[in-house]
């Protein structure tokens, strides 16, 4: 994905995250958001990130090439290491996180797709193209999920996925069917039956 629609994802993400669980808005915070966005590229050179630390972008291509360890399982790994010994930074870390994690996803939409078991199988990437970089795809896709993220912020409240109702229909009725408790429904009582007539007790003639 191109690095525009990096930025306009990792950002609406954050945006949509820290008003759906009440956390107010931070512009360092949603910077941060942004920075993680584009960090993944920083081993090209010539990414947005890669220009503006050219340096250490030129070493990390020159050891692992693009789309090599920062795009694989291990990032993501290291990222979750590095929030859980640093706690005390989580307003940075989190949202870094987080679009760290919307710029990988991005990238698993696009034909190259991403080296997840990077170095055990450098060359095998994994990918549901269905996005083309820099095409119509990518832009109608990065449009609406930013529009239905964004909009939530002067609607007053966020619109539902396409299959939120209906799932919520499966939950309900499988709660119905399980009962309140979480256990299998008991079955219908049995019906009691009326003695036969050969079994009832004769009044005796007096």
């Amino acid at each position: 994905m191109m690095a525009s629609s990096h930025i306009i994802v990792g950002g609406a993400t954050w945006f949509y995250l820290s008003s759906r669980y009440g956390v107010g808005f931070d512009v360092v915070a949603f910077g941060a958001a942004i920075v993680g966005a584009l960090a993944p590229d920083i081993d090209h050179p010539k990414s947005m990130l890669g220009q503006l630390v050219k340096p250490l972008s030129t070493a990390i291509s020159n050891i692992f090439g693009h789309r090599g360890v920062t795009h694989s399982a291990l990032a993501i790994a290291g990222c979750l290491w590095v929030l859980h010994e640093h706690a005390a930074y989580q307003h940075l870390l989190i949202p870094f996180i987080v679009g760290y994690l919307t710029h990988l996803a991005g990238d698993l939409l696009t034909p190259a797709g991403l080296p997840l078991l990077w170095p055990i199988k450098r060359r095998r990437n994994f990918a549901l193209p269905i996005l083309k970089t820099g095409g119509f795809s990518e832009q109608l896709a990065v449009t609406l999920m930013a529009g239905w993220m964004i909009s939530g912020l002067f609607a007053g409240g966020w619109p539902e996925w396409p299959l939120q109702r209906p799932w919520r229909s499966v939950v309900a009725a499988a709660q119905t069917y399980l009962g309140e408790g979480g256990t299998e429904k008991a079955a219908p009582p049995v019906p009691v039956r009326k003695p036969s007539e050969a079994t009832r007790q004769r009044p005796l003639k007096g």
